[in-house]
């Protein structure tokens, strides 16, 4: 009887945990924090994942309230009792009471300059910049794999940042010849305005063929971000791009050099318009603005920007 009620006890608690969990995600969601996390696309996995937990989590319940002795015990013939002392039963459940508690207790944090400077605006280009159009789609995406990778691997040592991708998750390829109609499309623009929706495209293809866009308009918000060889009057206006979690962030943004720039800290958010130019930076040629005028802004709702190829 003594071990029927223990096992009912750690059920139950199972079963209060597994719920935690689902209105952990459901807070998220309503609040619209979860796009602090995952791109839109990653959605499914989570709703499917909160009527999961929630399910599993009242059969838990249900069960430790069971008076019937076969709920409990399989009667299999074989002994089932846990190994595990109070304390280590005490430890392991705090491991997966934690999470939920602090889910609720403290605000959701967007990533800043300082997990950008641990990703580096050189990896922007090297890294990041599409091949041409001739490329294939498999290449691209094993591409786009390595670079994935590469950042996982530094993202290590960051604290709170997930570090795999969910199981059957399939990086998305841009539909045949995206690139060079979205390309045509910038060129014939008056004003290149980087939207939420084509940030993380143009941005590519502004770093692919900065020499095509010398002298146009460009027109982009996003937040200051220095490295420690910058000029005093420069900095990278950037956004974090997202494939689907943040395990897989990229900075992507453009340098800018604007007078008075020191007035503008490090994570602030702007709005700029100015003509893009070039610049040799580290044997790169990258795209330049050399900005006109500009404002400060608040931070987005959804401050992050995601691959979208519709």
């Amino acid at each position: 009887m003594k071990h029927n009620e223990h096992s009912r006890f750690h059920i139950y608690l199972r079963g209060i945990i597994l719920i935690g969990f689902t209105l952990l995600m459901l807070k998220l969601v309503l609040t619209g924090n979860m796009m602090n996390f995952i791109a839109p696309k990653m959605m499914p996995f989570i709703y499917f994942a909160m009527v999961v937990f929630l399910l599993l989590g009242v059969m838990q319940i249900w069960r430790s309230g069971s008076k019937k002795e076969a709920e409990i015990d399989c009667a299999c013939g074989m002994e089932h009792s846990r190994s595990l002392t109070s304390f280590r039963s005490f430890l392991v459940y705090v491991l997966f009471i934690i999470p939920v508690i602090t889910g609720f207790l403290f605000p959701e944090a967007v990533l800043d300059s300082s997990v950008a400077a641990k990703r580096g605006f050189k990896s922007i280009t090297a890294n990041e910049a599409q091949a041409d159009e001739a490329t294939d789609q498999e290449v691209y995406l094993d591409q786009l794999d390595e670079g994935i990778d590469d950042k996982v691997a530094q993202s290590s040592n960051i604290p709170d940042v997930p570090l795999e991708h969910p199981e059957g998750f399939e990086l998305q390829a841009p539909p045949e010849n995206y690139y060079a109609q979205l390309e045509k499309k910038m060129l014939n623009m008056d004003t290149i305005l980087l939207t939420e929706k084509d940030y993380i495209a143009m941005t590519s293809i502004l770093d692919q063929n900065p020499k095509k866009f010398v002298g146009k308009k460009v027109e982009m918000m996003g937040f200051v971000y220095r490295e420690d060889d910058f000029q005093d009057n420069q900095f990278v206006l950037a956004r974090f791009g997202l494939s689907c979690c943040v395990a897989d962030a990229s900075v992507y943004g453009t340098l800018v050099t604007i007078k008075d720039a020191n007035r503008y800290g490090d994570d602030q958010w702007i709005k700029i318009e100015g003509t893009l130019t070039t610049i040799n930076y580290h044997d790169l040629i990258l795209p330049y603005i050399k900005v006109s005028t500009v404002a400060e802004i608040e931070q987005p709702d959804e401050p992050y920007v995601y691959e979208n190829y519709n």
